[in-house]
């Protein structure tokens, strides 16, 4: 062999390298503005490309177990990740409900918006959430430029850490697709009985399959395919869990919120309406990616095992799920 020549392995991981670096590069940039400026925008990007950055690597990590630097970095870069997520999750629940209080506020204060919706106390309860929600989110924003001050630095060299040692990657697209639908069609199977007790669970381990999907969607049709559907699913499911989350917080904090004109019966409702539509979501996207998986020709498709079953919507036991 030319000693001149890179080894297979060498030639595997060189051509990989390219793939993974522009990922560390964005990330690295987001964190730095971020910590610049935490706007909404900010803040929920690099929450969201934290997550999908790890879910990438993490699937491969088993593969890396014998690498003495790969591994190592990864792990490192990933508990400072979770540290991260963490610091920017108040900013970023803060940064919802007001966006939710404010669209709320604009439908409910027209002159054609019907009673109880658009009563004054309803009204003046959704200027009270956003007040408690404001201070909420500056103290959040307080304590992210705290934790930007003190382990920033750490971060970003954690992840040039993570860039230098190469962690090797799917060598073709199709293998993280493939991996992606797997993930898919055993969670289907899993969890086929889909209702207002385990749809947010659902949402979280959902986000495996899905972000893997979208790290090959650049170059694989059939990852794209299959990211749009679980997508849908995962925006679905967020925003009826972003609905409860706010109505029960609204319950928790506003005097006689049993009343009728007031706001939490608002957000009960918005919740249920919500909860319906991703349940319904749910069920067709993944009826469809059974039926058609996204890159397997129809003589090799089996026929579907899994079956969601949605439970129904809001049963009357469990509508205290939306009140705190």
């Amino acid at each position: 062999m030319n000693p001149a020549s890179p080894s297979p392995s060498t030639q595997h991981r060189s051509s990989l390298k390219p793939h993974l670096q522009p990922q560390l590069d964005a990330w690295r940039d987001l964190l730095a503005q971020c910590a610049l400026k935490p706007s909404r925008k900010r803040v929920h990007a690099l929450r969201s490309f934290t997550l999908r950055l790890r879910a990438a690597l993490e699937f491969r990590l088993p593969e890396e177990a014998g690498d003495s630097a790969a591994a190592p970095a990864f792990r490192r870069w990933k508990r400072a990740g979770k540290k991260l997520r963490r610091a920017l999750e108040p900013v970023r629940n803060a940064d919802v409900h007001l966006a939710q209080l404010a669209g709320l506020r604009g439908v409910l204060g027209r002159p054609a918006s019907s009673q109880p919706q658009g009563s004054p106390r309803c009204l003046r309860e959704i200027g009270k959430l956003e007040r408690r929600l404001k201070r909420q989110r500056q103290k959040g924003a307080d304590a992210l430029t705290a934790f930007f001050d003190a382990r920033g630095k750490r971060l970003n060299r954690l992840s040039h850490e993570l860039d230098a040692a190469s962690p090797r990657m799917p060598s073709t697209p199709g293998i993280a697709t493939q991996d992606a639908l797997r993930i898919f069609t055993a969670l289907a199977g899993e969890l086929p009985g889909l209702g207002s007790a385990n749809l947010h669970a659902y949402r979280k381990r959902l986000k495996q399959p899905l972000y893997l999907a979208e790290f090959s969607a650049p170059a694989d049709p059939a990852a794209r395919r299959l990211a749009v559907a679980m997508r849908k699913m995962h925006a679905a499911a967020g925003k009826w869990h972003d609905w409860q989350a706010l109505a029960s917080e609204a319950g928790r904090v506003l005097p006689r919120h049993g009343n009728r004109d007031g706001l939490v019966p608002v957000l009960n409702n918005l919740a249920e309406e919500a909860l319906k539509r991703a349940l319904g979501q749910c069920r067709r996207s993944t009826a469809s990616l059974l039926k058609n998986p996204p890159g397997i020709p129809p003589s090799q498709r089996r026929k579907p095992v899994a079956r969601v079953e949605v439970h129904e919507a809001l049963p009357t036991a469990d509508k205290s799920l939306y009140v705190g």
